[in-house]
């Protein structure tokens, strides 16, 4: 269907939202004149919209947050806009790990994932409204988000039917400000320095605000603008264990099965994150019953990633070959150390560049005719970009069985060594025998790989609203009815891995000695491992030692590689696939959303005890389609061997793939609330939600490839090739069935205890399931050459259900009660426990090719937080540690499959201390992960190590001054 298509049908079907805008503007601009001044506030929506609270300082703050969640006829949990200025968190994913039932994962040590209740289908809002990035999610990316630009977070853990539908774990709505929030003028900015101890690099970061409102003929007008701009560093040291292998014939242990490492490796990753944000809000009150206002954010966010890599393998669960008089130590079963004979052995040198551009235009009001009736409209715009550019080079040790010979029969590589592992100390050990991987003339130039992608997303989105109040003292409070109706669209571009390039033939045993490039030749673009001495720390000097690569310089700059492989001695047209290329991979996916709902809110007294709530459903339905392509690539069938080192041309068949869903879901809710005492009161909820697939999970592109055996020059298919699906457009949203059950006691203004326990049952999941399916491979004519090749082909399918249940239980407390200076002293706390017969499914050579039954990716079963807090004579400080249980980080892990790879306990210790000079003047000092801990994970048993991981410390300082 075409654009235009799409937007004229859009507009049609908005048109309840443009009517209601219109209706509103007619009769304000009629009694302008005549309006009196309005309130600062009103009462429209103090059902589910809580009222904002001023707040000035730490223990403010928290009396905000409480009391939103206190007066909430929902299960919400908020951090205010002064919680998170003094919180030692660099974005809003770090803000919300306080917050108990959160859990999150780190991107290069800044928080970028977020999991609510072990669920990471989270749905992110701004403002109420759709907010998401072109990177196939439908979602925000955290780690894109600061947190200058925002006055609250709400986390809402079970939804009423007047909130938009998505996400299993619940939702996540991001509160810019609005001029209309303040009772006058504001003006605010902030600096920042940020020192990062790993990268040994520094970061700035700077943010105004001005604001102001004005009484005229016409009305109130309101104005804000609010910009953020920083730049931050990173740096990530791993030592990777490669993984495990059975085998029955470890030196010593000869019939025993012994699980061996099957080699090892490091990566070093470095770079830097830069964010613009702007935030413009404009706001018009004609009168006291009518407003308009208009919304807009601009996010710039550009990530740079620098590193390089290098590790001895097997590949494809080929065990590596024992040394010859090799000794092994073996515990539990376990090899703990021992030595291999000339590995394979790759350096790779990588840069990324990716850059998020995302505009959100919104404009709407609202008018109330009459003392009972409220109608509101809203329109919503959204356009995002990703444009992402990456290059790797790579480099191989070589020796006298795996490089080439010359003419004469001589190798070209004449040396062999012996790799040992050791895996007993805390960091695990790899070297060379003699040195092998500190000369330079035992490399060869193997490959480059130019990747590329650029998506686009737009959406459209309007919504109508109404709310009849009721007469006062009856069992209705009032009744809620509206509509929505969305349209987005996503073109999503990849050149694919395929643009895997051999730099002349490469240096493998079976290529020409002419087509072989050894990097001590060109020593221009080599480098040293840079970072061996200050690698993990300084503890990690003897993960391999001094070794060769491709150097920093010429990866980071794509056009240089380009011109150097294109010139001689190589001659190879090398570069950026075109996304027009057949071989590229191009998916158009739309999608179309009619919702209508309508909720009742009523409250009552029984038996001397006063109780609320709401009853609701939301009717929900969802049109989509995605079109892409199938490729085949494989190897040209006429060709047969020639000269050593020729190889056959690639082929490719493409077929246009075309599917789409379409599928009504109704999802009801109730909230009820009942207050014991007026400290006391339990809480009910119970809930349905839909999760719709991620665009890029409705992708329908997929590429696939023969499987041709260790012969490059081999054409005919071996056996069964391999491909992955993208997605599936055919895919079903997930569901949840949610139940919340809460005791809470507010004691004291900033202080309360709760305890929740909750239950989630999930249906239609969704998992990769694996089959064979059979393609015909062509010759250039046409006609077939071989019929039926076997391919086994991964797609995403729904396929599971399981339930999650936990409880979370925690509270909050100043101890006024002490004698000064220590009256000034307060505590947070809260922990979250998590059991789940929800499960995903792994296979791998570990489990002997078993399915074997894993927990849902993100999920912990325990974890805490616990707070210290103090405020007295114009100090404001906190000690926050954050802690979190094992948990399932994938299941497709690059170089891993299927393997589970867990991720071990883990804590962070943060600390911030402000001082006020004045209600207008504040210094604050921060500092993140200062206990400096490392990051473990592990292959299906913690006795078999996978990533031993080291990030940055971070220390800041930020001046913060308000007019």
């Amino acid at each position: 269907m075409s654009r235009i298509t799409r937007a004229n049908r859009f507009a049609l079907l908005c048109g309840a939202s443009i009517l209601s805008l219109s209706a509103l503007a007619a009769p304000s601009l009629a009694v302008a004149q005549e309006a009196t001044p309005p309130a600062t506030t009103t009462d429209d929506d103090q059902s589910t919209e809580v009222g904002e609270v001023v707040v000035t300082g730490l223990r403010a703050s928290l009396a905000s947050a409480q009391s939103i969640k206190k007066n909430s006829e929902q299960f919400v949990d908020s951090i205010t806009a002064v919680d998170i200025g003094r919180l030692p968190d660099v974005n809003v994913a770090e803000a919300l790990q306080r917050v108990s039932g959160i859990q999150i994962t780190r991107n290069y040590g800044e928080g970028s994932g977020i999991a609510i209740r072990g669920l990471t289908n989270v749905r992110s809002e701004l403002n109420g409204r759709d907010i998401f990035s072109a990177s196939g999610g439908r979602g925000l990316s955290w780690e894109e988000v600061g947190s200058d630009l925002l006055a609250g977070v709400d986390v809402y853990k079970n939804p009423s039917a007047e909130m938009i539908e998505g996400g299993l774990g619940g939702t996540i709505n991001l509160k810019t400000r609005l001029p209309f929030d303040a009772p006058g003028h504001v003006l605010s900015a902030s600096a920042a320095y940020t020192h990062y101890d790993l990268a040994n690099d520094d970061g700035y970061n700077a943010s105004f605000l001005a604001s102001d409102r004005w009484q005229t003929a016409a009305g109130e007008f309101g104005a804000l603008l609010n910009m953020s701009y920083g730049e931050t560093s990173f740096r990530q040291d791993l030592d990777v264990v490669e993984p495990y292998l059975v085998r029955t014939d470890v030196p010593g242990f000869a019939g025993q099965q012994i699980a061996v490492p099957n080699g090892g490796g490091f990566k070093v990753g470095f770079g830097d994150r830069e964010r613009f944000s702007a935030a413009l809000a404009l706001q018009w009150r004609p009168n006291d019953r009518t407003e308009f206002y208009l919304q807009a954010l601009r996010t710039d966010y550009t990530f740079h990633d620098n590193g390089l890599s290098f590790f001895a393998y097997g590949g494809n669960g080929v065990p590596l070959d024992l040394a010859p008089g090799a000794t092994f130590t073996v515990e539990d079963g376990l090899a703990t150390s021992g030595s291999f004979v000339n590995p394979g052995v790759d350096g790779v040198t990588f840069a990324t560049t990716r850059q998020t551009d995302t505009t959100d235009i919104s404009f709407g009001g609202k008018w109330r005719p009459t003392d009972r009736l409220q109608i509101s409209a809203d329109v919503q715009y959204i356009n995002s970009k990703v444009d992402q550019q990456t290059m790797n080079l790579t480099a191989s040790v070589l020796t006298n069985t795996s490089g080439p010979r010359d003419g004469a029969g001589n190798p070209l590589f004449p040396g062999n060594y012996v790799f040992n592992f050791d895996t007993r100390p805390s960091i695990p050990e790899f070297s060379a025998s003699n040195g092998y991987y500190g000369d330079i003339r035992n490399y060869g130039l193997t490959a480059v790989l130019p990747y590329a992608e650029l998506n686009d997303a737009e959406s459209w989105a309007g919504r109508a609203d109404m709310r009849w109040d009721f007469e006062e003292g009856g069992f209705f409070k009032d009744f809620r009815a509206g509509v929505r109706v969305t349209d987005r669209t996503a073109v999503n571009r990849s050149t694919t891995f395929g643009t895997w390039t051999a730099i002349g033939t490469t240096c493998a045993n079976w290529s020409s000695p002419s087509g072989c490039f050894r990097l001590a030749d060109f020593p221009q673009v080599a480098e040293q491992f840079p970072f061996r001495n200050s690698f993990l720390n300084g503890e990690g000097q003897n993960v391999f030692g001094d070794v060769w690569m491709f150097g920093l310089r010429q990866v980071g700059n794509p056009q240089s590689v380009f011109d150097f492989l294109n010139s001689a001695p190589f001659n190879q047209n090398v570069g950026f696939r075109s996304f027009d290329d057949p071989a590229a991979q191009v998916s158009n996916v739309s999608e179309t959303t009619y919702a209508t709902y309508g909720v009742v809110r009523f409250a009552s007294t029984v038996f001397g005890k006063n109780w609320d709530g709401n009853l609701g459903v939301r009717i929900v339905k969802t049109e989509s389609a995605s079109d892409g392509f199938q490729t085949i690539n494989y190897r040209d069938p006429s060709f047969t061997s020639g000269t050593p080192g020729s190889a056959p041309t690639a082929l490719s068949i493409v077929t246009p793939i075309v599917g789409g869903n379409k599928y009504t879901n109704i999802l009801p809710s109730l909230n009820l609330r009942m207050f014991l005492t007026d400290q006391l009161q339990l809480r009910f909820a119970a809930s349905r939600n839909l999760a719709r697939p991620d665009f890029g999970q409705l992708n329908a592109s997929f590429n696939i490839s023969p499987n041709y055996g260790t012969n490059a020059g081999e054409v005919i298919p071996q056996g069964v090739g391999q491909g992955t699906a993208t997605g599936n457009p055919f895919l079903d949203p997930q569901t949840v069935d949610a139940l919340d059950i809460a005791a809470e006691w507010y004691f004291a203004p900033t202080g309360f205890v709760y305890v929740t326990a909750f239950k989630k049952d999930i249906k239609d999941l969704f998992f990769n399931e694996s089959g064979i399916e059979n393609y015909d491979l062509l010759f250039r004519d046409g006609s077939v050459a071989f019929p039926q090749v076997p391919f086994n082909i991964s797609r995403l399918n729904n396929v599971d259900e399981g339930t999650l249940e936990g409880f979370e239980v925690g509270g909050q407390r100043f101890f006024d009660f002490l004698p000064s200076p220590f009256d000034g002293l307060g505590i947070q706390a809260n922990y979250t426990f998590i059991d789940s017969n929800a499960a995903t499914v792994a296979a791998n050579a570990q489990t002997g090719g078993t399915a074997i039954s894993v927990p849902i990716a993100g999920l912990s079963k325990n974890s805490y937080n616990l707070v210290a807090l103090y405020e007295k004579y114009g100090f404001n400080a906190r000690l926050a540690y954050n802690w979190r249980d094992d948990y399932l980080q994938t299941t497709q892990g690059v170089g891993t499959g299927q393997l589970p790879i867990f991720g071990k306990a883990y804590g962070v210790l943060d600390a911030s201390i402000s001082y006020d000079f004045s209600p207008a003047l504040a210094i604050t000092f921060d500092g993140q992960n200062i206990l400096n801990q490392e990051f473990q994970t592990y292959q299906i048993t913690e006795n078999r190590y996978r990533d031993y991981q080291v990030d940055d410390r971070r220390f800041s300082v930020r001046l913060r001054f308000r007019y």
